[in-house]
């Protein structure tokens, strides 16, 4: 087994522990999701495995650090105005 696929597999076994853990308080959807996906990357013997354990980390970061913001999901308005000018007036 590669060192790569080594490290995905104890990282993917720690947040999954982790998961484990709080299965008493219900981990969150976007939690199980993206583990989910990694698993699905691990099973295939794909190389992203990491992507989808580097996003459920940036969550986990979010959380504790809030001023981070590092998935801001805009607001109704700003895809409209955004929109807007990607579309020139034509809509």
């Amino acid at each position: 087994m590669s060192q790569q696929r080594q490290k995905a597999m104890q990282r993917f076994e720690d947040r999954l522990a982790r998961l484990e853990a709080l299965r008493q308080e219900k981990p969150a959807r976007w939690q199980v999701l993206h583990l989910h996906n990694a698993l699905g990357a691990l099973e295939e013997g794909r190389d992203d495995a990491d992507l989808h354990l580097d996003e459920f980390d940036k969550h986990e970061l979010e959380r504790e650090y809030p001023e981070l913001e590092v998935d801001h999901v805009p607001s109704v308005d700003e895809i409209r105005t955004r929109f807007s000018f990607l579309a020139g007036g034509r809509v």
